[in-house]
C-alpha cells in the first residue's frame, strides 16, 4: 500500500484501463504494415514446417533402396542418343563414357546426333570411327539444317532407332558404367 499525503493523491492515480485501445490505437497505416507482415510470416512458417517434414521423411527412408518389381529375363535392346551441338571439348569424353557402359554390345545402339557447326563434327566422326572398329554399334548422324534444334535432332534419331528403350544423355552427363544395368529393370 502506498502512503501519500492527501494533497498529492491526484498525481499518483492511474487512469482506469478497460482495454488495450487506451494504450495504443491501430491506424490504417499500422494495418497496411501488419497484414502483409503476418501473411508473409504465416507463409514462411508453413514453408519451414514443410521443410522439416521433408527432412523427417528423408531421415526415415534414407536406408530404403528402390527395388524393381521384376527383372528382365533377357535384356532388351537400348538405343543411347547423344545430342551434341558445338561440344568440341567434351564429345570424346562423352563417347568414351558411353562406350564403357556395362551392357551387351549386341543390345546397345549408340547414336551421336550432331548438329555442330564447328570442329566438333570432325572430332565426333573420328571418335565414332574408332569405336566402330572396336565393335560398337555406333553411328554419327549429322544434320546440316537445325530444324527443331535439339528436339529435332532427337526426333530424327528416333526415326532411325532400333532399340526397345531409348536413353538420352546430354554432353555434360557422363553415365557410370553400371547405369543401364541398374536402371533398365525399373521400366
Amino acid at each position: 500500500m502506498l502512503i501519500v499525503p492527501p494533497e498529492r493523491t491526484r498525481f499518483y492515480q492511474l487512469p482506469k484501463i478497460d482495454h488495450w485501445n487506451a494504450l495504443y490505437k491501430l491506424t490504417s497505416f499500422d494495418m497496411f504494415i501488419l497484414i502483409p507482415y503476418l501473411a508473409i510470416l504465416t507463409i514462411l512458417a508453413i514453408y519451414g514446417v514443410h521443410r522439416y517434414h521433408l527432412v523427417y521423411l528423408y531421415l526415415k527412408n534414407k536406408h530404403k533402396v528402390a527395388v524393381p518389381k521384376f527383372r528382365f529375363g533377357a535384356l532388351p535392346k537400348v538405343t543411347v542418343q547423344l545430342p551434341i551441338y558445338n561440344e568440341v571439348y567434351v564429345v570424346e569424353r562423352l563417347l568414351e563414357a558411353v562406350c564403357r557402359l556395362n551392357y551387351p554390345r549386341e543390345l546397345l545402339e549408340i547414336q551421336v546426333l550432331d548438329d555442330s557447326t564447328d570442329g566438333t563434327k570432325q572430332i565426333a566422326a573420328d571418335s565414332v570411327a574408332r569405336h566402330q572398329e572396336l565393335g560398337f554399334d555406333i553411328r554419327h548422324i549429322h544434320r546440316t539444317n537445325r530444324n527443331g534444334f535439339k528436339a529435332g535432332a532427337l526426333q530424327n534419331g528416333l526415326k532411325q532407332a532400333t532399340g526397345e528403350f531409348v536413353a538420352i544423355f546430354d554432353a555434360d552427363f557422363l553415365p557410370v558404367p553400371s547405369f543401364l544395368e541398374d536402371v533398365i529393370h525399373h521400366f
